[in-house]
């Protein structure tokens, strides 16, 4: 017993500091693990709560795809949704003019209703031979598509010449 007591008085401040530190673990753990994985189960967190009130209709894809390739330069039409991006790829004939394939892109946010353009961002790839372009019409942006800009590699290779 005497060399416990001895042992307590030589190192009392240094258990104490050690009991101190191994409660100061404890505490840290549990905060960064409550802060860092929450407990939420949902990947995007509660962003796409706002989908629940104005969901995209099955039917409505299906036009998509049905009115882009009834088009006469239109090869094929993929639409897939990812959460609030609607993604659409346009595959179109070789020859199709930019101007074009941008035109018959338009056409698509007819097909929207207001309620769904306000809460959907539509992304845009429009492939050809000659080219690929992408384009984004964002839900608080304009009416319009936006396009990123493209200059075909043909072109670029006549003007440095």
């Amino acid at each position: 017993m005497s060399k416990i007591k001895k042992f307590w008085n030589e190192n009392r401040v240094l258990f104490v500091l050690g009991v101190i530190l191994i409660i100061c673990v404890i505490v840290v753990s549990i905060v960064s693990l409550t802060y860092f994985y929450g407990s939420s189960s949902n990947a995007y967190g509660n962003r796409l709560d706002s989908i629940k009130d104005t969901p995209l209709s099955d039917k409505l894809l299906k036009d998509i795809k049905t009115e882009m390739n009834s088009k006469e330069n239109v090869k094929n039409t993929t639409v897939k949704v990812k959460g609030k991006i609607v993604y659409i790829e346009l595959e179109y004939n070789e020859g199709t003019e930019m101007d074009a394939a941008k035109e018959t892109a338009n056409e698509v946010i007819k097909l929207f209703n207001e309620d769904e353009l306000a809460l959907y961002d539509l992304q845009f790839t429009i492939k050809t031979k000659e080219y690929t372009l992408m384009g984004a019409h964002n839900s608080n942006g304009s009416e319009n598509i936006v396009w990123n800009n493209y200059t075909i590699l043909e072109d670029k290779e006549k003007a440095s010449e």
